[in-house]
């Protein structure tokens, strides 16, 4: 009942992150402003148990923002997401991630990129994990209302995880092809679509394989007013060589509140 309880919960409370950025959902149309962003938030507090003498708690907070400055013929975007969970004053989920991506050109149909990130999961022993890359955008059709983009690219990443059921560390780093594919639909005033498909990979020399990692995000996004809107998520990701045992394939469904400014 518990674990019930807790899964409950973290649909609610939008804890859980996908493991690669959707670039589409987090990306800000360039107008006259210099500076534009958006932010989600949410807070639970939750209190429900079976027994009198088996209390449950919960706490539960996210926040997700994304930031872009736009210089001269160039875009800077900082994107954040964070989310916690405590049960019984425990942390139970410490998640978040911090993205910083510059490109240039982005009026061409073809541009450079390039991104950092630092990203943290407490509940599947990942802390840290780094990132830093360059990838070439071809935004292939690029109209008011649809847009398909795709983009190859190559980055450097280093993570280290907790073997599950110990103390020890597992530390790697890997340089690793990383390539985006995706569409964004306006389908009416009120209502948008977009999604994007990652596919990274990198051969292990120590333990001769390959290490294949697969995502898909989906958002649906319904607009109330013109900062105020309804966003609807589904994440899904996969791989096939994990650094430790630990859970191959990890979905994430969330459904919040946006404001723009």
């Amino acid at each position: 009942m518990k674990f019930f309880l807790v899964a409950v919960f973290i649909c609610l409370s939008h804890a859980g992150i996908s493991q690669i950025l959707n670039l589409q959902s987090s990306k800000i149309e360039k107008d006259s402003s210099l500076i534009k962003g958006n932010m989600t938030a949410s807070f639970s507090m939750y209190n429900r148990s079976a027994a009198a003498n088996e209390p449950v708690e919960f706490l539960g907070a996210s926040f997700k923002s994304s930031i872009a400055i736009f210089p001269k013929n160039a875009r800077l975007s900082l994107i954040n997401d964070f989310s916690y969970l405590e049960i019984n004053e425990d942390a139970f989920l410490n998640t978040g991630f911090q993205h910083l991506r510059f490109s240039i050109f982005e009026n061409r149909r073809m541009h450079p990129e390039a991104f950092v990130q630092f990203q943290y999961d407490n509940f599947r022993g990942l802390f840290p994990r780094w990132i830093g890359g360059l990838g070439i955008r071809n935004d292939f059709i690029k109209r008011k209302n649809f847009s398909f983009f795709f983009s190859p690219g190559i980055m450097w990443e280093y993570e280290a995880w907790l073997i599950p059921g110990t103390e020890k560390q597992m530390k790697v780093s890997f340089i690793k092809s990383t390539n985006y594919i995706g569409f964004r639909w306006d389908v009416n005033d009120y209502i948008d679509i977009n999604t994007i498909n990652y596919y990274q990979t990198t051969y292990d020399p120590e333990e001769e394989l390959w290490r294949n990692r697969y995502s898909i995000e989906l958002n649906i996004n319904s607009k109330i007013t013109e900062k105020l809107g309804i966003n609807n998520s589904f994440t899904l990701s996969y791989e096939d060589e994990p650094i430790v045992p630990i859970t191959q394939t990890i979905y994430n469904f969330t459904a919040g509140v946006n404001y723009k400014f």
